[in-house]
C-alpha cells in the first residue's frame, strides 16, 4: 500500500461552488493498494498493478455557515458531500493548492452542528477525489 499525508492551511468549504465554511487546518491520506498480476502457473508475479486509492482525512476548527447550509439544503438532515480546497504547508510542494472532491463526513448531521456553526472536536472524512492546481 502506498500512502501519501498532505496537510493544508487556509481552507475553504464549498457546495455547488458556494463556500459555506472553513477549516484552519486539513490532513488528509491518499492511500493506493497495489496487487500482483501473476501469470497461470506461475508463483513469481509478472507484474505490479495499481490498484484502488482511498482518501480520508479530518478538519480541525471547522467552521460551516449552518444557516446557508439549511437554505442550500433545505430538506436534507445529513451533511452532503463537499469540496475541500487549502493551500499544501507539508511535503515536498508547500505552497501548492490542492482541491478534494466529494468529501463527506462521517458521521455529522447538519442538526449534530453547532448553533453558532463552529465545530469543537476535529471532523472526519472521506472523499472521491482530489488534485494539486
Amino acid at each position: 500500500m502506498v500512502n501519501q499525508r498532505i496537510s493544508i492551511k487556509d481552507v475553504d468549504i464549498s457546495i455547488n461552488g458556494k463556500i459555506i465554511g472553513g477549516a484552519e487546518e486539513c490532513s488528509f491520506t491518499v492511500s493506493r493498494d497495489n496487487e500482483e498480476a501473476y501469470e497461470a502457473g506461475s508463483y513469481m508475479p509478472v507484474e505490479i498493478i495499481g490498484g484502488k486509492f482511498h482518501i480520508s482525512g479530518s478538519l480541525t476548527r471547522a467552521f460551516i455557515d449552518v444557516d446557508l447550509l439549511k437554505e442550500l439544503m433545505p430538506k436534507q438532515a445529513s451533511a452532503p458531500s463537499f469540496t475541500i480546497t487549502g493551500n499544501v504547508v507539508s511535503g515536498k510542494i508547500p505552497k501548492r493548492s490542492v482541491t478534494i472532491f466529494g468529501a463527506s463526513f462521517d458521521s455529522v448531521s447538519i442538526e449534530g452542528l453547532a448553533l453558532d456553526g463552529y465545530a469543537k472536536n476535529t471532523l472526519p472524512f472521506k472523499a472521491l477525489d482530489w488534485r494539486f492546481d
